[in-house]
């Protein structure tokens, strides 16, 4: 593709992307004057927003990063991208709030629009299909702290006896440590203060393992 003004490449992706301009701003968060105004390459989004729109219309930051840094620097020679050496993993979007009781928890189908902060991807972590969850709460002791941050895989299956996120139909999530029985879930907290809980399997939305912990606060 021929090198585009940074508006033009949103501009580009966001139809791509079967958005509207007002579709494209409500998950974002803004005004759509706001993505009006990045089309037209009057302001320029900031890297937290840059990050969120490159989830929305699935496309790389640095191909973003690059178009404004080139429309912000006109008349630079083609090899000249600063970003590209210091570019680093696509962050983690954290997308929620759990006590590692229960919590409101945001829809997962719209993990890019329901973040609200972003972690940075460990090194070792490859799984590319992740968020992020703050955890309040002592209900998981001593294995999560209150204010860690727990890091759940969307595409990994659950297995007996794993950490996972658990969100139910009413909205509720929680972190726990899952067993199968039957047609029910045991939800186990390893702090003994906390009784186990039961739940049908029909109840649980979703069941995510989670494969990280950060420990302290973000």
């Amino acid at each position: 593709m021929e090198q585009m003004t940074f508006g033009d490449l949103l501009s580009f992706r966001r139809e791509q992307e079967g958005l509207t301009q007002q579709e494209l701003a409500q998950r974002l968060g803004i005004q759509y004057q706001q993505v009006s105004a990045y089309e037209r390459g009057l302001t320029f989004p900031r890297k937290g927003r840059l990050i969120q729109m490159c989830e929305i219309l699935n496309t790389s930051y640095t191909e973003l990063a690059e178009a404004k840094f080139r429309s912000q620097n006109p008349g630079l020679p083609v090899d000249v991208f600063p970003y590209e050496m210091k570019f680093k993993p696509r962050p983690i979007p954290i997308i929620g709030l759990a006590a590692a009781g229960q919590g409101l928890f945001p829809n997962l189908e719209g993990t890019a629009a329901a973040a609200d902060d972003y972690l940075e991807r460990p090194a070792d972590l490859r799984d590319e299909a992740v968020y992020g969850v703050r955890v309040y709460g002592d209900s998981m002791a001593p294995i999560v702290k209150p204010g860690s941050i727990v890091i759940a895989s969307l595409e990994a299956s659950c297995q007996n006896g794993d950490l996972a996120v658990v969100v139910t139909e009413d909205g509720e999530a929680m972190v726990k440590v899952v067993y199968f029985k039957g047609e029910e879930l045991q939800l186990v907290s390893t702090n003994p203060a906390y009784p186990e809980r039961r739940l049908a399997r029909k109840e649980v939305l979703h069941l995510h393992p989670v494969i990280y912990v950060r420990i302290g606060r973000l």
